[in-house]
């Protein structure tokens, strides 16, 4: 089954048509605005609905940025969430040691922590959570061009509305986002940089180089009408892809983010594409195993119940091209049926 290796399950009912999409902090603005209403269902709701869309869509396991408690979802949802709370506090008041305590304390029921973006974390804090954490470091990374003067200079629309709504502008200093990604430690395997659509060929180079891992959300790419990414240009595509949440997509489907990936990126190879589906989402989250069908494997299945797909295969006489016929197909089709909204558990036997 597919492995989402970013999304977040707040966001259900945000009325995304009618958010700005551009500059990007409108967008922000707006999503702020919105969850500030009290009749917006709550994060544990919110989630609630978004696991179930998930699990319909045959997702297996997702990666979740927790912004809210509520937000990182039930135990018993129908798949398997690996759930980081979302650090965002770009101005401490106390050190960077003492902050980082304070977020860590408020992680459970979550797996650890993710940042939300370098100009929304204190460098000091941020430098913190890559040295004290050996494992997993989620970031929206290199996301907008919008970042790249907040990061330089403490100008520009994502500055304006820091200042507006938090009555300071970043300092500074960093010519990019993957040298802010730098300074404060993160160049190096383990951490996953979200987005990087907004990052030049020789910074997706870098961050591919140091073991960075690029999760891309294709839905979200298209909802906010970007530019194609420097991927192909680089010779550097995804690792992983991710779905984001509903107040930036309008699906959260992971065989839907595997089409659009591929009309983003029509170099990319659909067995590759489909790579970064399953085993390499998996193996980015280091839970290996959870998407390739081996003897022991712990994975979920996807099955798909569609006469088209049989049509497919049968007509594919080397056995050796099936496989790669039958994902052109799921790379075309806009709504393959799958067999169940989630498959029972299989029993998995290894022999002495």
């Amino acid at each position: 089954a597919p492995v989402l290796a970013h999304a977040h399950l707040d966001g259900w009912d945000a009325p995304a048509a009618r958010f700005r999409r551009a500059p990007f902090a409108a967008w922000v603005q707006d999503l702020l605005a919105w969850r500030e209403q009290p009749d917006r269902l709550s994060a544990s709701q919110s989630a609630e609905r978004a696991c179930a869309q998930l699990a319909r869509a045959g997702c297996g396991l997702a990666a979740v940025h927790v912004g809210e408690n509520g937000a990182e979802g039930a135990q018993n949802a129908p798949l398997e969430l690996l759930a980081w709370r979302e650090v965002i506090e770009p101005f401490p008041t106390g050190d960077a040691a003492t902050s980082f305590r304070s977020w860590q304390h408020s992680a459970p029921p979550c797996h650890g922590l993710a940042l939300h973006a370098p100009y929304t974390v204190d460098v000091e804090l941020a430098r913190e959570v890559f040295a004290r954490t050996g494992g997993l470091v989620s970031v929206h990374l290199g996301e907008t061009s919008e970042e790249r003067s907040c990061l330089a200079d403490g100008t520009g629309p994502l500055a304006d509305l820091l200042a507006d709504r938090r009555g300071r502008r970043p300092a500074g200093g960093f010519d990019s986002p993957v040298a802010w990604l730098a300074a404060v430690g993160g160049m190096r395997s383990g951490t996953l940089a979200v987005h990087a659509s907004a990052l030049d060929a020789d910074e997706l180079r870098a961050l591919d180089h140091a073991g960075v891992a690029i999760v891309f959300c294709p839905g979200t790419h298209l909802w906010f009408d970007r530019p194609e990414p420097r991927f192909s240009e680089a010779g550097v595509f995804p690792r992983a892809l991710g779905c984001d949440s509903r107040a930036s997509n309008d699906e959260l489907d992971p065989l839907r983010e595997y089409r659009l990936a591929l009309r983003v990126l029509p170099a990319w190879a659909p067995e590759l594409a489909w790579h970064a589906l399953t085993e390499g989402g998996a193996s980015v989250l280091r839970r290996v195993g959870r998407a390739s069908l081996e003897p022991g494997s712990p994975a979920r299945f996807l099955r798909l119940r569609d006469p088209r797909a049989c049509v497919v295969i049968r007509a594919e006489a080397d056995d050796a091209h099936r496989a790669a016929a039958l994902l052109r197909w799921l790379a075309s089709c806009e709504d393959p049926v799958l067999a169940a909204a989630r498959i029972q558990e299989p029993i998995h036997e290894t022999s002495g």
